[in-house]
């Protein structure tokens, strides 16, 4: 199973439109960051993680010329707004892309892209989507999904685990049942926003906190703002944990 990191940025991106700061201003690419995605290939297929509004960008990116499924983390416009894209591979691949998420993200999007549900003709052409809403494991292509239930803010969100890989974007906090599905993980992918805490985003405390409670192999961090420079923090950080970047790959067992 390869993962790959295709954005790690906050709702904003970095750099930020009109920002000097040293951190947008930086040449060091690891500092570019389009709003958060990851991609998992494994078994011929490739599962996408939200539709950032920079997938277009990203699937140039990556050579992204297939995507066989999408799981969404919740509907806030960061994570969502990319979704007319998938219009494209409705095209080259002549498939219905299937996307799932909880009840309540599945609502929000039917209700935000209603053109995309309605039924209605368009002769411009949209995505060929269908949605379903989950409430727990799914067997999507032979490939086990585990939704992990977190908090983000007052509102309960996914996560997901796909083999011993985690991706946790998003989170202000985990629930003790949550945590008890995060155990023996090779690689946890997790949200943390800035140093300073924010009530619906980990800071980096408290996300290395959090890494130290599950305990997996190896943390990357991603959903990152323009406070955090890559080498600033990964000088910061323990062994094990390290800052995310666009492009960054793993390989790991199939799940």
């Amino acid at each position: 199973m390869k993962v790959i990191i295709l954005g790690c940025a906050t709702s904003t991106g970095v750099p930020i439109i009109g920002c000097g700061c040293s951190v947008c201003n930086s040449q060091d690419p690891r500092n570019k960051r389009t709003r958060c995605s990851i991609l998992v290939q494994t078994k011929d297929k490739n599962i996408l993680v939200d539709t950032s509004p920079d997938l277009r960008i990203q699937a140039f990116a990556h050579q992204m010329t297939k995507i066989d499924a999408v799981l969404y983390t919740h509907s806030h416009a960061d994570h969502t707004h990319g979704i007319d894209e998938l219009r494209t591979y409705n095209f080259i691949n002549k498939t219905v892309i299937p996307c799932y998420g909880d009840p309540q993200t599945v609502s929000n999007i039917k209700s935000n892209f209603k053109y995309i549900f309605d039924g209605s003709y368009s002769a411009g052409g949209k995505p060929k989507l269908e949605i379903s809403a989950i409430n727990g494991d799914i067997d999507l292509f032979g490939i086990t999904i585990n939704p992990i239930e977190i908090n983000h803010a007052d509102w309960i969100i996914y996560g997901y685990r796909i083999g011993n890989m985690a991706y946790l974007t998003d989170c202000s906090g985990i629930p003790d049942e949550s945590k008890k599905k995060l155990n023996g993980l090779d690689l946890l992918i997790l949200d943390a926003l800035r140093i300073n805490p924010h009530p619906a985003h980990l800071s980096v405390d408290q996300a290395i906190e959090t890494s130290r409670t599950l305990s997996p192999k190896e943390t990357v961090f991603t959903h990152m703002s323009h406070e955090l420079d890559y080498n600033t923090l990964l000088k910061k950080l323990p062994q094990g944990i390290e800052p995310g970047y666009d492009g960054m790959e793993f390989e790991l067992d199939d799940p």
